[in-house]
């Protein structure tokens, strides 16, 4: 496959916006540094994106400098925390610990960072949801550069540590909301409802969903869909808990019922990782019998969401690492923070286990190695926005093809040796018809959630609707726990950038639509094989190359 030139421009211009992403994905010689994020640098990137965006020729180069460009546009003080707090993990991560020469590097350019974006901001009125997202990013900065004074022995890397706290903690005073403690949710629905609630991107989020998502819709049309799919869903989602709300004796509210889901068989938080490792070893041999093609050099390792981590990432994630070498890996964490949203059931931890390693890391792992076919370097950038369509999406349709997998295997009489120890395992947990009625339970919980982020996400960027207003409402219109509610949409995925919340169900509903004409179990097979197989295009590529592929099936 010969790569377009302007692919390889492209490509370099990234890794100058983005040396945390860079070296992130492999690119080596962008260790020990962050991209500065003064006006003048800002200015500099847009030059050259809309520079490149002018000749560029193929539809995919088009969409990833739009995409691009969007990213750089948008203005809000708390990328910058995450981007350190990102970038010292990914360094401690791949360089096995403290690399003093790269690390002190990193960290006079963390200071620097900050000394820009304080300066910015000081001029700038700061919406007070926004305030409260970059609070939440404090408590990772402290704790990962904890970690990086507590491994170097390095005296210059310690009073390194000490000075971009300092300057973190001076940053984040300019945008304190009393009483917001460490973001539990009673502070912040007080606060919220005291001083009203506001994000400020009604002007930004229309251009966030077209540019950098490749979303036709309006906010408007995205909102209707998501209701649309809510008030589909939701007698299934009411039916199961209806059906284990008598069998254990309590109320029908999904909140009872996941109480007595989760005090069946109560999980230590301690021995989370471990019951997770077990379950796989086990799981991923029937997602791959069953459900979908792993590829046989696939590397995905768990590990416990660190703290510096857990304000952005409440229940698990993937990460993705050296996707441009030729050993990439994966990692799945999982958080066990009871301050956050972790799992507490078996049937929760099936369900995040699908959705991170047989959604996103599969993805990543068999689009890296051409599991079905090369794909171009361009279209192998996971790390940008029009890739969070592409792989949130098909990991949530994974939950539901997971599910009718599973429960497919009650009424079969004849199982193979996979099935047989898949079968087994969930016996040790209660019964295996109880487990899949607990995880049918969870998978259509978090269908309902996901579908939820996206009314929620457009609500709160237009401003259409207050947070605590629309968590309120939430409740009220599908039971979904309140503080469930708030954790699964604010901190993580509003402070990521507008519009990726609604990456999930939008792309997932897409992929099942394309999906359930297939009725052949084969063909569906290698369906779902082929659609986590082909890299990271923008979302009307993938959408095409998929119903291309599903046409060839027939």
């Amino acid at each position: 496959m010969t790569e377009p030139p302007l692919d390889a421009e492209i490509i370099d211009f990234v890794k100058d916006v983005s040396p945390s992403g860079a070296f992130l994905l492999g690119f080596n010689e962008y260790a020990g540094k962050l991209f500065i994020a003064s006006d003048e640098n800002i200015a500099k990137a847009l030059r050259r994106a809309r520079e490149l965006r002018k000749r560029a020729r193929t539809e995919l180069q088009r969409k990833i400098l739009d995409c691009v460009e969007t990213q750089i546009l948008f203005d809000e003080p708390q990328p910058v925390l995450d981007d350190m707090v990102g970038t010292i993990f990914v360094h401690l991560v791949k360089e096995k610990g403290v690399n003093d020469k790269h690390m002190l590097s990193l960290l006079d350019d963390a200071v620097r960072t900050i000394d820009a974006c304080s300066k910015r901001y000081s001029k700038k009125s700061v919406p007070i949801g926004v305030k409260a997202l970059t609070l939440y990013r404090m408590g990772g900065v402290m704790s990962i550069l904890g970690t990086v004074k507590g491994q170097t022995k390095s005296p210059e890397v310690k009073k390194a540590c000490d000075r971009v706290m300092a300057k973190a903690q001076e940053y984040v005073k300019m945008f304190a909301l009393d009483g917001f403690g460490n973001g539990e949710f009673p502070n912040v629905e007080r606060i919220f409802k005291e001083k009203g609630f506001d994000l400020g991107r009604s002007a930004f989020y229309e251009r966030a969903l077209s540019k950098a998502y490749d979303y036709p819709e309006s906010p408007d049309e995205l909102e209707r869909k998501a209701i649309g799919w809510i008030d589909e869903e939701l007698p299934d989602f009411k039916r199961v808990t209806a059906k284990l709300a008598k069998q254990f004796g309590c109320k029908a509210d999904p909140e009872e019922v996941e109480k007595k889901i989760n005090a069946r068989m109560p999980l230590d938080p301690k021995q989370l990782l471990k019951t997770t490792a077990q379950l796989r070893r086990v799981v991923q041999r029937f997602a791959n019998e069953s459900v979908h093609g792993i590829n046989p050099k696939y590397n995905t390792t768990l590990i416990e969401t660190p703290d510096y981590l857990s304000g952005m990432i409440p229940t698990g994630a993937a990460q993705f690492f050296d996707t441009y070498t030729k050993k990439p890996y994966q990692y799945f964490f999982q958080t066990t923070d009871p301050k956050r949203d972790p799992d507490k059931s078996v049937a929760g931890l099936i369900n995040l286990l699908v959705h991170e390693e047989y959604g996103h890391c599969v993805h990543h792992s068999n689009s890296v190695v051409g599991y079905v076919g090369k794909i171009s370097r361009l279209q192998m950038f996971p790390g940008f926005a029009t890739g969070g369509p592409i792989t949130e999406g098909l990991s949530f349709n994974r939950e539901i093809e997971f599910l009718e997998a599973s429960k497919k295997l009650e009424g079969k009489k004849r199982l193979t040796k996979v099935e047989r120890d898949y079968v087994k395992l969930l016996d040790g947990y209660g019964g295996f018809k109880q487990v899949n009625l607990e995880l049918e339970f969870s998978t259509r919980k978090m269908r309902i959630v996901r579908f939820l982020r996206v009314v929620g996400d457009v609500r709160v960027n237009t401003g259409k609707q207050g947070l605590i207003e629309f968590v309120d409402w939430a409740n009220r219109y599908t039971g979904v726990p309140r503080s469930n509610m708030y954790f699964q949409l604010f901190p993580a995925h509003e402070g990521a950038f507008p519009g990726y919340a609604t990456n999930y169900a939008v792309m997932g509903q897409e992929i099942r639509a394309i999906e359930r004409k297939i009725k052949d179990d084969r063909d569906r097979y290698k369906f779902s094989t082929y659609l986590c197989s082909i890299g990271f295009p923008p979302r009307s590529m993938y959408t095409r190359m998929l119903k291309d592929y599903a046409k060839s099936l027939k």
